[in-house]
Order: C-alpha cells, then sequence, then structure tokens
C-alpha cells in the first residue's frame, strides 16, 4: 500500500537525474528571497553548501544538525551504527550564515527552537537515515510549517526510515502537501507544504 501511495503521489512531478539539478529546481520555486534552510543529517556538508551557494540573501541562514560522529544505531545493511562519522569534526564552510549544531536531534532541536526565531521561508533537508529521528524531526517543526514550506527527504526510499516516518507524520496531522520533484524511484524527494 505504502507503494502505491508513494507512486500515486509522485508521478506527476519533475524528475531529476542528480541530486544538485533537484535542488536547483527547489531553490527556484523559493526563489532569492531569505530563507531559513535547516539540515538533519550533515555528514560532509555537501549539501548545505549546495544550498548556501544557490541562495545569495544575505538574511538567509543555513544550520546543520549531526552529531558528526555518525549514525547512533544501525540503519540499513551496509551501514551500522557509526556510519557518516567525522570523527566529530563539522564540515569547514566559508559563509557567515552557516553553523552546525552538535548532537542528536532529540536532544539539541528543541532547544535550538527555543533560541532561533525562525523568520524566513522554511527549507528543510530531513537526512536523518533513521525512522525515530525523521518522526522526531518532523513533528518538532510541524508548528513552524507554513503554506510554502519544502522539506527535502533524502532517503524517502527507505521504506522502513524516512518515508514510514512520513508517512505516519501525514496520517497523525493531516497536512496538506504537493509533490515538487523526486529522483529516480524517488529516492529523493521533496514536497511543499500548502496548509
Amino acid at each position: 500500500m505504502f507503494v502505491a501511495v508513494r507512486r500515486e503521489r509522485f508521478s506527476n512531478c519533475p524528475e531529476f537525474g542528480v541530486r544538485l539539478d533537484l535542488y536547483k529546481h527547489l531553490a527556484s520555486i523559493a526563489g532569492n528571497d531569505p530563507i531559513d534552510y535547516l539540515e538533519f543529517g550533515v555528514w560532509k556538508g555537501d549539501a548545505i553548501d549546495a544550498w548556501r551557494k544557490l541562495n545569495k540573501a544575505t538574511e538567509s541562514r543555513f544550520v546543520g544538525f549531526d552529531t558528526f560522529e555518525g549514525l547512533p544505531e544501525d540503519w540499513e545493511e551496509g551501514h551500522p551504527k557509526g556510519t557518516f562519522s567525522t570523527d566529530g569534526a563539522t564540515p569547514r564552510i566559508d559563509d557567515p550564515r552557516v553553523s552546525f549544531v552538535k548532537g542528536l536531534f532529540q536532544k539539541t532541536l528543541l532547544g535550538f527552537l527555543e533560541r532561533v526565531k525562525l523568520q524566513n521561508r522554511l527549507v528543510i533537508n530531513v537526512d536523518c537515515d533513521l525512522y525515530s529521528a525523521t518522526l522526531y524531526v518532523l513533528t518538532m517543526l510541524d508548528r513552524y510549517f507554513q503554506p510554502g514550506t519544502i522539506i527535502i527527504f533524502d532517503d524517502f526510499y527507505s521504506m522502513s526510515h524516512e518515508f514510514k516516518a512520513f508517512v505516519d507524520y501525514d496520517r497523525s496531522y493531516g497536512r496538506q502537501w504537493r509533490a515538487l520533484g523526486r529522483m529516480p524511484h524517488c529516492m529523493k524527494t521533496a514536497i511543499e507544504i500548502c496548509s
């Protein structure tokens, strides 16, 4: 059933062969207005670096959340606990609009939201990998989602993790959304919150 829902909802949106082309498409939708870009799962920083280059607005903020110590538990086959570790080192990106928050999302996101006012259009990059982390991020940020919020799922193909977490979130919160773009087999997808 989940696969049918995914195919139906994403079959009519543009498909892109590489991640950067998907990002360019989404950045064109967001325009050059300031954005608050929050990325959950940074690793080496390629995605956050791409986005800060795509959006030049000086008031934009790009915040990457990660432990930088790798997965806190086993994920899918070939990705045991510790995969994606940078030994605690954050990416070096020379842009004052970029910052990083180190730690588990469940221990850092709430404090961040209490300290920082999200005031621009939200672009959320969900590269959480794990079901629990993905569901936590979506439920914690739901109150900040407005029409126009863009959510990117980096591993949407993962039926028991990011995809399942989104399905459970969608059933629980009942947001209206539309598909904006995808990569083949919905490996990576993006949606826009409509209401």
